[in-house]
This record gives structure tokens, sequence and C-alpha cells, in this order.
């Protein structure tokens, strides 16, 4: 082992300052490694605003395709009420024929059932009536006994001012309320008709 050197001073040593320090030492940056450093940090600023502008642009880019598809889609959907509205217009005669001769089954089916209450039908008719005095009602046969045995049961009902006759030309679920003043109808086809006329006042 080598002897160790020493060093007499004459005074205490103030400062000391390392040249050439070893890789791996805390020795400051030399002017070029920081203006490498700066360089770098430069670079990456610039990657990061470059990419942050491209962002920015492609959310532009879609913000104007979600736009455009939106008012195509209100395009299409006006299109498409356009075309129902005149379909309706055109073929609202169509229509009401269709709705009315469906009323007309499903009312015949629940005549044939006896699915109807004959009496209130009487009273409906009644109240068009001219006149509540000497009334003649005409049922069908098949509901006549209904509306007289409605009739003994309930004496206190307009009803028992009435008289009930059976005729065969009423149908069944209708009425004639005759009057000394006029006749009123409640047949089944006539207040087709007049549903249809409504509807086709319908715009």
């Amino acid at each position: 082992m080598p002897p160790i050197l020493s060093i007499k001073l004459a005074q205490r040593i103030a400062a000391v300052r390392v040249h050439n320090a070893a890789p791996g030492t805390c020795a400051d940056p030399s002017p070029a490694e920081g203006l490498e450093a700066q360089a770098a940090a430069e670079r990456i600023e610039s990657v990061i605003q470059t990419e942050r502008t491209r962002m920015a642009t492609e959310l532009e880019r879609q913000k104007g395709q979600f736009s455009q598809s939106c008012q195509a889609i209100d395009a299409i959907a006006a299109n498409l009420n356009k075309l129902y509205q005149d379909t309706i217009a055109n073929n609202h005669a169509d229509i009401v024929k269709l709705a009315v001769e469906i009323a007309r089954k499903i009312v015949k089916h629940k005549v044939s059932q006896g699915d109807y209450e004959i009496q209130a039908i009487v009273e409906e008719a009644i109240k068009r009536a001219p006149t509540r005095q000497e009334i003649v009602i005409h049922l069908n046969p098949e509901d006549s006994p209904a509306c007289q045995r409605y009739q003994q049961e309930n004496p206190g009902s307009p009803f028992a001012e009435l008289t009930f006759t059976a005729d065969w030309s009423i149908g069944r679920g209708e009425c004639l309320v005759e009057t000394p003043k006029g006749i009123v109808r409640s047949f089944i086809e006539e207040h087709l008709e007049h549903i249809s006329e409504a509807l086709q006042k319908v715009e």
C-alpha cells in the first residue's frame, strides 16, 4: 500500500473548487449541455402544442359532421311528415270508408251476440223526440220484451208512460219513436252515415 501523502499548509483552507469532475459526480452542467436540455424541452412543448392543435381541429371536424347529420335527420323527418300528411289527405275518403266499415262489422257482431242495452238506446232516442206525450216505441220483437219488463220493474221511470209495439221492420238494437209531432229514428245504418259525414268533414 503506497504511503499517504501529507501536505502542511500555513493557513486554513477557505474554499475548494473541483476541476474535471468524474462522471457521476454533481458537477454543474456545461453551457452546451444546458442549451441541449433547453432545446429538448422546446421540442417536447412543440409536440404537445401540435397535438393539442390536431385534437382541436379533429373535434371541430366531428362537430361539423354531427351538425350536418342532425340537419339531414331533421330534413328526413320533415319529408316523412309531409308524406304522411299527403297520404292522409289523398286517401282520406278511403280511410273514412274503411273506418265506417270496421265500425259496422263490430256493431253487427255485438247485435248478433245481444251485447247491447236496448233501454239505453230507447232513452237516447226519446231525448230527440219533439214531445214527451203519446209516445209509441217500435222495437224488434226480440227487444220489446226487455223494455216491457223494464217498464214494469220501474214504474216511476220515463218508461212508465211509453207504449211499446213489436215491429219486424225494426232491426235488433234499433228503435223508432213515434209521436204526434214527428218521428225519431235510431237505426244503425243512419248512425253510421252520420259518423261517415262527420269524418269526411275532418281535415
